[in-house]
C-alpha cells in the first residue's frame, strides 16, 4: 500500500500483524447472525480476517505515529507484532517518531511503546517521542485495581514505564495536536477512547482506533465486541461516526479492518458501504 495524502498530511499505513477474529467470542450474542449473513467472508473455520495496523503521519513538519500495535512480547492468545520491520520497510527510523498518539490503552494499541532489554528492564522504543494520551483514559487505566489485574500486564509493561520519562502529555477532549490533526472523543470502547481527525487543504480523514473493528458493523452498529467497556455507548458512537464520515466526505482509516483499512464510506441504495482505496 502506497502512502496516501490528505491535503498536506502524508499517511503511511504500517501492518503490525494480521489476526483472525472468531465472531462467536468477539461479538457475543451475534456470532451466529454474522456467519449467517456474512459467512462468505469467513475462512473454513468460520474466522474472519482482521489486522492490527498503525499509521505514520507526516504533518506540519513532524513525524507522528498513531497507535503502536501489539509489540514484540509473546502474549497468550496473540501473535507477536512486527511494527519494527514495517517501519524499516517503509524507510522510517524509529528515532524519527516525534509524537505517539495512542487512541486508547488496550494491549494492541500501546505494545511498541516499550521493549524489553536483555536484563529484563524496559526501554522506550521511540527514543525521541512524546506520548500523548487522553486524560480520562489515563486516569481510568492507571487505577491500582486495573494495574493489578493479570490481564492488564501490558499497562505495566508499555504505559507505566513512560510515567517517569517526562515525555507523557495528557490532554482533554478535542485537543489539537497541530494545525491539521485533532483528537475526536469517541467513547464506548473505552471511557477515554478517541479517534484522530485530519483536516488539511480542504481534505478530511479520520483514523478511527477501535470505534469499529469490522465492516459488518456498517449494517449492524449495535454488534458491539466483547472488548467494549460500554457496548451501548460504543454502538451509538459507531453509528454517529459512520454517518459523520459519510456526510463530511472523510477518508476512512480503520486499523482493524483488513490492512491497510483505508477507503471511503458511501451510501449506496440506502446502505452504508466501504470502498477501499
Amino acid at each position: 500500500m502506497h502512502n496516501v495524502t490528505i491535503g498536506n498530511v502524508e499517511v503511511t499505513p504500517l501492518l503490525d500483524t494480521p489476526v483472525l477474529m472468531n465472531p462467536q467470542t468477539f461479538l457475543p450474542g451475534h456470532g451466529d447472525e454474522l456467519l449467517a449473513e456474512f459467512g462468505h467472508l469467513a475462512d473454513e473455520r468460520g474466522l474472519l480476517p482482521m489486522a492490527i495496523s498503525c499509521y505514520v503521519l507526516r504533518s506540519a513538519g513532524k513525524t507522528i505515529l498513531v497507535d503502536s500495535g501489539l509489540g514484540n512480547r509473546k502474549r497468550p492468545g496473540f501473535p507477536r507484532g512486527h511494527l519494527d520491520e514495517s517501519l524499516r520497510e517503509a524507510g522510517i527510523d524509529r528515532a524519527e517518531i516525534e509524537i505517539v498518539l495512542n487512541t486508547h490503552m488496550h494491549i494492541d494499541h500501546v505494545g511498541w511503546n516499550t521493549v524489553d532489554r536483555e536484563d529484563g528492564s524496559r526501554e522506550v522504543f521511540f527514543p525521541n517521542a512524546r506520548f500523548v494520551f487522553q486524560q480520562h483514559e489515563w486516569e481510568y487505566w492507571m487505577q491500582p485495581e486495573f494495574l493489578a489485574q493479570p490481564g492488564n500486564a501490558h499497562l505495566n509493561e508499555c504505559v507505566v514505564p513512560l510515567k517517569d520519562t517526562g515525555r507523557v502529555e495528557l490532554v482533554s477532549h478535542e485537543k489539537p495536536v497541530d494545525e491539521h490533526i485533532t483528537f475526536i472523543p469517541t467513547p464506548g470502547h473505552t471511557p477515554g477512547h478517541v479517534a484522530i481527525g485530519i483536516m488539511s487543504a480542504g481534505e478530511r480523514a479520520v483514523i478511527i482506533g477501535d470505534a469499529s473493528h469490522y465492516p459488518v458493523q456498517l449494517a449492524h452498529p449495535d454488534w458491539s465486541p466483547s472488548a467494549d467497556t460500554d457496548p451501548i455507548q460504543s454502538a451509538k458512537t459507531r453509528d454517529r461516526l459512520f454517518d459523520w464520515a459519510i456526510e463530511e466526505g472523510r477518508m476512512w482509516i480503520a486499523g482493524h479492518w483488513e490492512h491497510p483499512g483505508i477507503g471511503r464510506l458511501v451510501r449506496l441504495d440506502g446502505k452504508r458501504v466501504f470502498r477501499a482505496l
